[in-house]
């Protein structure tokens, strides 16, 4: 537990606190690119037009024990896809999928939407379950960064999305590539 909780932490720091440094800071000291932190141009807050896309998972880290080890979230080949009307739909398994992931989500009904409530803060929930909700930090790589202390390569277009706990605590990290690229 404290290895996992050691790396998710590592994770985190390495590309989220570069992003969300500037993010108390007010609007006419940000830049005009939208990056995040003046210092920092490798990344910047996600908007709405970035997550619109099909979607490979890269990498997680996890500082959460969940209780379920086999929970879907946890295999190591998932696939999402987010669609301008705001419908989300996601695929996991413990294989490679063989099948193209449009093909594999035009059979997938939309059950879930996600919406922005700002740059950078996505809200993830199920049809009809107002309570049911997840809120996500989500960075835009900016740069290609490949950072070999910590074993993280990033390409210039994934996403780092960091779902976030009830007390604030990062629970989950999703690195994120659009697939095709």
């Amino acid at each position: 537990m404290r290895t996992r909780m050691t790396i998710a932490v590592l994770f985190v720091g390495v590309l989220l606190i570069p992003a969300f440094a500037g993010a108390g800071e007010s609007r006419a000291t940000k830049p005009a690119t939208g990056r995040a932190a003046a210092g920092n141009p490798f990344s910047r807050f996600c908007k709405a037009h970035d997550l619109v896309g099909t979607w490979h998972l890269v990498k997680y880290t996890t500082p959460y024990e969940f209780k379920d080890p086999n929970a879907p979230y946890l295999l190591p080949y998932q696939v999402f896809q987010f669609t301008a009307d705001g419908n989300m739909k996601s695929a996991h398994s413990p294989k490679p999928f063989r099948e193209n992931p449009g093909k594999m989500f035009q059979a997938i009904p939309a059950v879930v939407t996600y919406g922005f409530e700002r740059d950078g803060l996505v809200t993830v929930r199920a049809k009809g379950a107002a309570a049911a909700a997840e809120t996500w930090h989500c960075v835009a790589i900016t740069q290609d960064r490949n950072d070999e202390e910590h074993q993280v390569f990033m390409k210039r277009g994934d996403l780092v999305m960091t779902l976030v706990g009830k007390n604030g605590q990062p629970l989950f990290v999703r690195q994120l590539r659009k697939s095709g690229t």
